[in-house]
């Protein structure tokens, strides 16, 4: 019966610490934000990164599957500039797919990469040998044009590293 009654008290001592705390919270979170929230217009220009007229982004994505070192499908996306969504315009990107075909002498093996509706790729290989390598890579493509604008923004301090680092 002490057990219980210890346990009980336990608990209630739980609950309460607990409730104290969240009523505290909410005290403090109250008074440290006095001020009315911030309109649309204003969050807009205070939210990061920053908008060129004449920068140009880039990206693609590129898959290769090979058969043994035998390059058998490649499949590509590319963006052709990311800079284009920021100024309201819809960015046509384009999806590409080179399948090669399997010899004869390639029995066990098939491949089969297509285009989906959505936009995307599917590639389903099937490898029935044994001893026989199958190579899946993925390579992000991303290239940056007409940087000279967004270079003079960057502090002289740190404008060399970065122009090296992009390979200028």
């Amino acid at each position: 019966m002490n057990k219980q009654r210890a346990n009980n008290r336990k608990s209630w001592s739980v609950i309460l610490v607990v409730v104290t705390v969240g009523a505290l919270s909410t005290a403090r979170a109250d008074a440290v934000f006095p001020g009315q929230p911030l309109s649309d217009v204003e969050l807009e220009s205070l939210r990061g990164g920053f908008f060129l007229d004449n920068l140009e982004i880039s990206i693609g994505l590129e898959q290769i599957v090979s058969f043994d070192g035998e390059t058998l499908a490649i499949n590509r996306l590319t963006i052709p500039n990311l800079n284009q969504i920021s100024n309201g315009q819809v960015v046509a990107h384009t999806v590409e797919t080179h399948v090669a075909n399997l010899s004869a002498a390639s029995n066990g093996q098939s491949l089969v990469s297509t285009v989906t509706e959505g936009g995307g790729w599917i590639t389903l290989i099937q490898n029935t040998l044994n001893r026989t390598t199958i190579q899946n890579s993925r390579q992000l493509n991303i290239q940056m044009n007409n940087l000279g604008p967004a270079l003079n923004r960057i502090p002289e301090d740190m404008r060399e590293p970065v122009i090296q680092l992009l390979g200028y």
